[in-house]
């Protein structure tokens, strides 16, 4: 009976799902639903890797592989399920038939969840290890097509699809004071990380990876078992502090700040994110210490590892050292962490790099629409009334 006992206490908090199915006999079985396997499809190879070998392997055989032309999931496994289900929703989105949805690139990352332990009498958890997985999928021109119809019979303007998403972004970049080509951007925002580069001659190059913003926000919700992605948002945009007194608080770079008067009663002795002069409490017993260290761990594993490989892809025979400068766009460039991140790792191969002014004024910002709007007035002077 102990050798049965033990597989499935196991298996209810490892890192597979399992149901525990108990027989009229009064036997019990154990169907477990493994991890599974990914099955790249390349245009010279292909790749099937398990997903417990970790995110290290997975993103070694992406990189093998490339360019990617499919990634599906082993039929009957939990990640067989995540990529039927990114599928469906993209086909539901777009319009488009199932069978044409193709996944062009996925970002692995290796993390830990907590699990509630069974048979725990006051709420026990237990951190598990996990892979999370970001996927881009790959769409046709025509749902841009059909939006561009759409807001045109909407607004009475004409609209236009004027071109590739990373290439406007380098057009806009350029408008920051003191930046010249040849120059190489990152887009950094909410659902991808994009790279571009214009040569000397005008030539661009762009390359779009999946992960970015919201891959974050999930790693962190995730590892520090949060309520909602409203709270893991706000945890990954803003520093923390710690309520020690009703008038004074440790920020968790060590400083402390004073208040003349007395703080919320429901803020007391609670780790908290500031909003500028808000103080938002974080429900969770984690010390501030572990979630800072959470914080910054998944935006290094997402961001800083999908800038080097989005730069390897555009630099000259990949090669990221003989890029010279890098400019930072996007919503994600304007965190208090990331620029920062992205900078100290570049560095090691001696490339400058540094947030964008878009029109010297609007920060990091409004990069592709301020590309649109160049691009469509330089293109053969149709802007000309």
């Amino acid at each position: 009976q102990t050798k049965m006992v033990v597989p499935i206490a196991r298996a209810l908090i490892g890192n597979r799902s399992a149901v525990v199915i108990k027989t009229p006999a009064g036997d019990v079985r154990a169907r477990r639903i493994p991890a599974g396997k990914l099955q790249i499809f390349g245009q010279r190879h292909n790749a099937s890797i398990d997903i417990e070998a970790g995110s290290d392997e997975i993103m070694t055989s992406v990189e093998k592989v490339r360019p990617i032309l499919d990634v599906r999931g082993e039929a009957g496994t939990n990640v067989g399920g995540m990529t039927e289900r990114v599928r469906a929703v993209m086909s539901k989105l777009t319009g488009q038939p199932l069978e044409e949805m193709t996944i062009q690139d996925i970002l692995a990352v290796d993390m830990f969840v907590p699990r509630e332990v069974q048979g725990g009498v006051a709420g026990e958890t237990a951190l598990e290890n996990a892979v999370g997985l970001a996927a881009m999928v790959k769409t046709n021109r025509l749902p841009m097509q059909q939006v561009a119809e759409e807001l045109q019979k909407e607004i009475g303007v004409r609209v236009e699809i004027e071109g590739v998403e990373a290439n406007m972004a380098i057009i806009g970049a350029l408008s920051t004071p003191g930046t010249a080509i040849p120059l190489a951007i990152v887009d950094m925002g909410g659902g991808s990380t994009d790279a571009a580069i214009i040569s000397v001659s005008g030539e661009t190059y762009s390359t779009h990876l999946a992960g970015a913003g919201d891959m974050t926000t999930m790693l962190i919700k995730s590892e520090l078992d949060l309520d909602n992605m409203d709270i893991a948002e706000d945890v990954k945009r803003h520093p923390l502090a710690r309520v020690e007194s009703m008038f004074h608080i440790r920020m968790e770079d060590g400083s402390v700040r004073f208040y003349n008067d007395p703080l919320p009663a429901h803020v007391y002795s609670r780790v908290v994110v500031l909003k500028g002069e808000t103080l938002e409490p974080i429900i969770s017993h984690h010390s501030m210490e572990r979630i800072r260290t959470v914080r910054r761990e998944a935006k290094r594993r997402v961001f800083v590892r999908n800038v080097l490989r989005a730069l390897r892809q555009v630099a000259p025979d990949g090669n990221i050292r003989l890029l010279d400068f890098v400019v930072m766009v996007g919503g994600s460039a304007l965190d208090f962490e990331i620029p920062e991140m992205v900078t100290e790792a570049l560095a090691e191969y001696k490339i400058v790099a540094g947030r964008a002014n878009i029109r010297g004024s609007m920060g990091p910002r409004n990069a592709v629409a301020t590309g649109l709007v160049l691009s469509y007035f330089g293109h053969n002077n149709r802007g000309k009334a």
